[in-house]
């Protein structure tokens, strides 16, 4: 014990691999802990410059609250040391993995991590040795990010030799053990505290390493095993959380975050329950994954997968389709005279009661309703306003509901196409109540009053509406569309508008809806582009297809351009 530098040493804390470390007081008696290395013989000139450069980087980082703060650096003699702050407890991540955190604990930990990360690589510094260890938790449950000992700057030269390896075994890159090129980036980065995230929420690591295994075989886990999704772990992980993590688990830079401001935001959004940026990687593209890294078993495969499409087309469908086509025949018949007859009935019905709803007076009703649409379809709003207005009038007197709705429904859509949005908002989801908020017409109501409200400039109430019909509708929509349920177009559409065009392939959408919802497909296209030639084309293409949703114009990219 005794003095380095301007620092009277207390106690000694402990040792790390690139010195010892001592709790000491300053000259005004404020306490710091203090990490010192002394050049001697046995300690090799690759230690010293480690050391030196961690000050160095510690210093250009220090402005982040979840940053350890250096404050000062220097050498005494033969001592090297940098001055921190002291971090009562010692306390680090290493030492509550496993503990079962919440979510939202972990979410706690995890996002001041990513933003203090975030920070050190747009100053251009990689940090290339992440782990729980590295993360220090103060007094007030903060956690710290520490020791840049292996840290570079992205324009520097490595300082180790070729072959030798930077950072910890278990927590690093796919590139850092061999795979691709093997230049350590900032994606390296997100990889290990990808790693360390997982780690976190399932209490162990994303492959079976285990303390005992060889450098080797850990190495060969990273580039070849995947992760185990982690809600197979625990139930209570989000599938927007388990996507994040995945996607920075990635092996391939291709396919992994490109910074770390983008994870940030998905960790954010993931806390405040939010859509994130990404999802699990569609089977299509899973399965051209696995192509591209066991290219001998994939030639395999498909010599299999031929002689059985063979075998399926040339005798199991012929087959097939001999022993159902009776059958099959038998029921259109069926169905076709179950619809005659139901039809017939209500033919003779209104026949039976003249001068009454189910007669001369529904014919008025329905009468004033196609006018309406008439109207409408050309273009003549005021027209259209007064005949449904007559239309919604005569369906109240007379108890009908299926016309005051749809009168109801077109008057809310003229109300848009004339710009008053915030009216045709509350318009729309009087009428989705009317319907029943989970029944189609009422879904469809909802989209638009949705619509109604974005375009109004209220993002906050519009994603509440849309996120309202996906949760109604929770079936994975990122297949094909069953044109059978048209409610899926719908459940699509706002899939869509909540991801801002990333979490649903709308193109596909958009070209593969019926005309009904066509316009509405390339309206959803249009908003999730920027301004520009694509955008028109698709707006066009909307004003074209607009179908039931007259309301469709090009008058907002007029409004762009001013």
């Amino acid at each position: 014990m005794g003095k380095i530098g301007p620092y009277k040493i207390i106690e000694f804390l402990g040792r790390g691999g690139a010195g010892i470390v001592y709790r000491a007081v300053d000259s005004d008696k404020a306490e710091v802990a203090i990490k010192v290395i002394t050049a001697t013989p046995f300690v090799p000139q690759s230690e010293i410059r480690r050391f030196i450069r961690e000050a160095e980087t510690s210093k250009l980082l220090r402005r982040h609250p979840n940053i350890i703060t250096v404050y000062d650096t220097g050498q005494d003699g033969h001592d090297y040391y940098i001055s921190m702050e002291l971090v009562p407890g010692g306390k680090t991540l290493h030492d509550i993995v496993g503990m079962k955190l919440s979510v939202k604990e972990v979410l706690a930990y995890a996002v001041p991590v990513a933003q203090a990360l975030a920070f050190a690589h747009k100053e251009g510094i990689l940090h290339r040795d992440l782990k729980p260890a590295n993360i220090l938790i103060n007094e007030f449950n903060q956690p710290l990010l520490a020791d840049f000992g292996l840290a570079k700057t992205e324009s520097s030269q490595q300082l180790t030799l070729t072959g030798n390896i930077v950072g910890t075994p278990k927590y690093m890159s796919p590139e850092q053990c061999g795979m691709g090129d093997g230049e350590v980036t900032n994606q390296s980065d997100i990889y290990s505290f990808g790693f360390v995230i997982y780690e976190l929420l399932a209490g162990g690591p994303p492959y079976p390493i285990t303390p005992e295994m060889q450098l080797a075989e850990v190495c060969r886990l990273i580039r070849d095993h995947e992760a185990v999704p982690p809600r197979k772990l625990r139930k209570d992980i989000s599938r927007n959380l388990e996507a994040v993590v995945l996607r920075m688990l990635e092996k391939e830079k291709k396919l992994r975050y490109k910074d770390m401001a983008q994870v940030c935001a998905d960790l954010e959004a993931c806390q405040a329950g939010m859509p994130v940026s990404v999802r699990r990687l569609s089977w299509a593209e899973r399965w051209e994954k696995w192509l591209r890294r066991h290219s001998t078993q994939a030639i395999t495969v498909a010599i299999a997968l031929g002689i059985g499409f063979a075998l399926y087309y040339f005798i199991v469908i012929p087959w097939a389709k001999e022993s159902s086509k009776e059958s099959g025949d038998q029921r259109l018949l069926k169905i076709a005279a179950k619809h005659k007859s139901e039809r017939l009935e209500e033919e003779l019905e209104a026949l039976k009661h003249p001068g009454t709803p189910a007669g001369d007076e529904a014919a008025a009703g329905t009468a004033l309703l196609l006018k309406g649409r008439e109207s409408l379809s050309g273009g003549r709003l005021d027209k259209a306003e007064t005949q449904y207005v007559s239309a919604a009038e005569w369906a109240e007197k007379n108890g009908h509901n299926g016309i005051l709705l749809e009168s109801r429904n077109s008057l809310a859509r003229i109300e848009l196409a004339r710009g008053s949005n915030d009216k045709a908002a509350k318009m729309f989801q009087d009428v989705a109540s009317l319907y029943g908020r989970n029944t189609l017409n009422g879904q469809l109501a909802l989209f638009e009053a949705g619509a109604a409200l974005w375009l109004h400039k209220n993002d906050a109430d519009s994603f509440r509406l849309w996120q309202e019909i996906a949760a109604a509708n929770r079936r994975d929509s990122r297949g094909a569309v069953d044109n059978k349920e048209p409610v899926n177009y719908i459940n699509l559409l706002s899939r869509a508008m909540l991801g801002r065009g990333k979490n649903a392939s709308v193109g596909e959408i958009a070209t593969s809806c019926p005309t009904v919802f066509k316009g509405l497909g390339y309206w959803v296209l249009a908003q999730n582009t920027a301004v520009g030639k694509l955008k028109n084309e698709y707006l066009a293409e909307a004003m074209k297809n607009k179908g039931i949703f007259v309301w469709i114009k090009q008058e907002e990219e007029n409004d762009e351009k001013k």
